[in-house]
């Protein structure tokens, strides 16, 4: 069953519920109404007949039975059709002429005063009070519930009437308004099936309201617009990659196609040859490896935990410590965060590759973490105000840095961390020169 089709039927079942609680309460309220009118008047007669008990004085042979002139005289409402009998004490039965007899009544059972009761005589539904009138036995006075169950009948068919027809409303009704409702989701499932078809990312869907269906045209629509700048970079990447591996392949082949001419080269020539291949065999394989990285991002498969960045950099600074290339400097603190620790460590390996390239030997590398900001800062020429903005995007190198060895994406690879750590890079002016590049990332439990 399709959405539209439940939401109507869903407005039918609730509006089918409300007419039937309505109907069922409506036909109830009306029964005990008409019914409490027909008790009224037959217990009235009850009254009347209380009364006059005492004015009879004795009742004789096989005489018809008559009520005594007046005695319903000043009775309310007159029925059509009423009723009587008396149950005398010695087990004999008086009934006026003309009359069926009705069904007999205990006086044990009138201890609390009338007693009514539903009966049906010669095939006629009645409602009858019973009442014990003492030396003269019980009288029974009845009055038929034709016109009452007639009444009844016709307002039930009624209702079941209007039920029905009201039920077939809503139906329709809410399918007009779920076509209504959906058609914003229509929208989208048109949209999401021409961007599956055409490949189309840059397709965005109209936001007309801003309900609930406009916040999710919204969150497509931005869904969208990440996929198409993904794949942007992703082209990107692959063209720039390219055009980045082309330079130390046409080396390296040529340095190949002279070492293949050994016989004619000099042992200094060949071997200058060889460790120049050596040298473009290594820078190729780091740029390999740091594209793949970029664009597989493989440390989103890492599980994100409880991580003293303090430790995380104490343990990068050590290794480059090791490596001897320059005197590092650690200030640190207490910078408990929510991360991966093998990311985290290689963004500040590569802050530490950048600010040993630029350094002045005779001066250390200062690093200091703090309330999840780690920074580095070089003593070296520093970064023009221009490209602090570009340092940090892939393959870039500015015109002083095509002189050194490097591909241009370890700076873009600790962007990439540290967004995915929530963080953001930074760069800025060192006091006295040089410059001071680093990630801020959130502290955990903030």
């Amino acid at each position: 069953m399709s959405l539209r089709a439940r939401i109507a039927t869903v407005a039918a079942a609730a509006v089918a519920l409300a007419v039937i609680a309505v109907s069922v309460s409506a036909f109830l309220a009306a029964r005990i109404e008409l019914r409490a009118e027909v008790d009224s008047g037959l217990l009235e007669r009850t009254m009347i007949v209380e009364e006059a008990v005492e004015e009879f004085e004795q009742i004789t042979g096989d005489r018809p039975f008559r009520l005594p002139p007046g005695i319903l005289g000043n009775v309310r409402s007159d029925f059509d059709v009423v009723y009587y009998q008396l149950n005398l004490p010695n087990g004999r039965v008086i009934v006026p002429q003309g009359q069926p007899a009705l069904p007999a009544v205990d006086a044990r059972s009138m201890l609390d005063g009338a007693v009514l009761s539903d009966e049906t005589v010669d095939g006629v539904h009645v409602r009858m009070a019973s009442v014990d009138a003492g030396r003269l036995g019980v009288v029974q006075i009845a009055r038929p519930l034709t016109e009452v169950d007639a009444t009844l009948s016709g307002l039930a068919v009624i209702l079941l009437a209007i039920g029905v027809i009201g039920t077939l409303l809503a139906g329709v009704i809410g399918l007009l308004i779920a076509r209504s409702a959906l058609k914003p989701i229509g929208h989208l499932t048109a949209a999401a099936e021409h961007v599956a078809e055409t490949r189309d990312l840059g397709s965005r869907i109209e936001i007309a309201s801003k309900d609930e269906v406009g916040s999710l045209a919204g969150s497509f629509n931005a869904m969208l617009a990440a996929l198409d700048e993904s794949r942007s970079q992703q082209r990107r990447l692959v063209r720039d990659a390219g055009h980045e591996l082309r330079t130390p392949l046409t080396a390296l082949r040529t340095n190949i196609e002279l070492l293949a001419k050994s016989d004619q080269l000099g042992d200094e020539v060949r071997n200058e040859l060889v460790a120049a291949a050596n040298a473009e065999v290594i820078d190729l394989s780091a740029l390999v490896t740091e594209i793949v990285d970029l664009a597989s991002d493989r440390y989103a498969e890492l599980p994100i935990e409880r991580v003293a960045l303090e430790d995380v950099v104490e343990v990068s600074v050590t290794k480059a410590r090791r490596r001897g290339e320059s005197d590092i400097t650690l200030t640190r603190t207490t910078s408990p965060v929510m991360g991966r620790p093998a990311a985290l460590e290689r963004a500040v390996d590569n802050l530490l590759d950048n600010a040993h390239k630029w350094n002045d030997p005779s001066k250390p590398i200062e690093v200091e973490v703090s309330d999840g900001r780690v920074s580095v800062r070089d003593h070296g020429p520093g970064i023009p105000t221009e490209e602090r903005e570009l340092v940090f995007d892939r393959f870039y190198r500015s015109v002083v840095a095509r002189s050194t060895p490097g591909s241009g994406l370890g700076l873009s690879i600790v962007k990439q961390i540290a967004e995915d750590h929530g963080g953001e890079v930074f760069v800025e002016s060192a006091a006295g020169g040089g410059a001071i590049v680093g990630f801020h990332v959130p502290v955990a439990g903030r």
